[in-house]
């Protein structure tokens, strides 16, 4: 959503607030879940209704709310009231960092329709259930597509076309075989599919890289950062700008890829906008366009985005902030 750009001061009409930053699987490279909660930035826990009311309540110009990042937000059981209250206030939500769709009670799959969700995007990486839990550890895909029919079930009963499913596969040795297959079922399923290239490429690493070409223009991240001079996930970057990330407990953590320190403490108790155009926010607007040189305290210094940007000069600018409708 359109928000007032510049470097040192921004309004936005959307925010990105972690429902949940616990999740039930053990995949292994994700820095969340069951046998890594080493990650003291965002910790484990549940966003509380009653913090997210104050932030609909005090901020009438938010507009959307990105409500997945860092764990399984459909675990919060505090989510249908969420979804309730933002609908009720005319606030869009979407889950676009994506679900696992493991565990979801009945009344939380229905209020994903009933409150008119806009898009939910769901992480499943194989197509059968052997494959699929070779890196979704301790996932039973068999119930990840039950909920994906539970939704579409509620789509027609309350004559809904939201919320849209996105299936997303992330390509590894031991699945890059079911590409094809992932099309034939996400069409069955009334969902669009989104072909994902590995966190990292040196673990799993595909057989065939060309046909990663085919469906993603490149062959790994590697492959992407060469020829764009940018990380695979940079759009992360556009969130200092458009729609800055909360974590579940209110700290202020600028983008969704941030684990190495917060912005601000507590924006459910503090001025939420000051925080965000605070002293450390604009200057790290001003790293990721170049205008600053890397400094210790900005977390941005400690990400492969920003380090890949440094290394080709290939910053943010303004006028691509300025266009971009649904930041990554």
């Amino acid at each position: 959503m359109a928000a007032s750009v510049n470097a040192t001061f921004v309004s936005p009409t959307s925010i990105r607030v972690d429902a949940s930053a616990a999740c039930q699987l053990s995949c292994p490279l994700c820095p969340i879940g069951q046998n890594n909660h080493n990650i003291p930035t965002v910790g484990s826990g549940m966003l509380k209704f009653e913090n997210f009311k104050k932030l609909i309540d005090r901020y009438p110009q938010i507009r959307q709310v990105e409500l997945a990042n860092s764990g399984e937000a459909l675990l919060n059981k505090e989510l249908p009231q969420i979804l309730r209250y933002a609908y009720e206030h005319g606030v869009e939500t979407i889950l676009d960092k994506g679900v696992n769709l493991n565990h979801a009670s009945d009344e939380t799959l229905e209020a994903l329709v009933k409150y008119q969700t806009l898009r939910v995007r769901c992480a499943i990486d194989g197509t059968t259930k052997e494959t699929y839990a070779k890196y979704r550890i301790g996932g039973d895909l068999q119930q990840v597509l039950e909920n994906v029919k539970k939704i579409n079930a509620f789509k027609r009963q309350y004559q809904s076309t939201k919320p849209a499913l996105i299936w997303q596969f992330v390509v590894f040795n031991h699945n890059e075989h079911q590409v094809e297959q992932v099309f034939v079922m996400a069409k069955m399923l009334r969902m669009k599919v989104h072909i994902r290239l590995n966190v990292n490429p040196d673990v799993m690493p595909v057989s065939d890289p060309e046909k990663l070409r085919k469906y993603t223009n490149y062959t790994s991240r590697h492959d992407y950062a060469e020829r764009e001079g940018r990380d695979y996930c940079w759009n992360q970057c556009y969130h200092l700008f458009t729609d800055p990330q909360i974590n579940w407990d209110g700290r202020l953590l600028g983008c969704g890829r941030n684990y190495w320190g917060s912005f601000a403490d507590n924006v459910f108790e503090e001025d939420l906008m000051e925080a965000i155009n605070n002293e450390k926010m604009q200057y790290a607007r001003q790293m990721i366009m170049g205008q600053q040189p890397a400094r210790e305290d900005i977390p941005c210094s400690q990400c492969q985005s920003y380090l890949t940007m440094q290394k080709s000069g290939n910053w943010i600018r303004l006028e691509e902030v300025s266009l971009a409708e649904e930041p990554m």
